[in-house]
């Protein structure tokens, strides 16, 4: 089911209710205390079952997350930070490179990699 109000939109999936902010005005309200109102879904199959539950990606609002994105932000947050990285995406993108010359109708299996 789908009920549509101004900039909110709720929709069931898959027995669970989805709000979904369209409108910018809305969302300005509600990033005054977006702590308070958002959460992440629970995802059984790639949180639980896979064991990516504590992951950035899918663990709650709260201190954890918090904790996590300071880290991240401190790792990966300006250009300057991410520098450090390309040595290492270069040699990759060429042992890919490699590996699709050698194999070029293996591109799942070489992505993998």
């Amino acid at each position: 089911m789908v009920y549509v109000t101004g900039g909110i939109v709720s929709v069931k999936l898959m027995g669970r209710a989805m709000i979904i902010i369209n409108s910018a005005k809305v969302l300005e309200e509600l990033e005054k205390k977006s702590s308070i109102y958002s959460d992440r879904p629970r995802l059984e199959m790639a949180g639980e079952l896979v064991g990516y539950s504590k992951t950035l990606v899918l663990i709650p609002y709260g201190p954890r997350f918090r904790n996590y994105r300071r880290h991240f932000a401190r790792l990966m947050g300006s250009t300057v930070a991410i520098q450090q990285f390309l040595p290492m995406q270069i040699s990759e993108t060429c042992r890919f490179l490699k590996r699709m010359l050698s194999k070029p109708d293996s591109l799942t299996a070489n992505l993998r990699k």
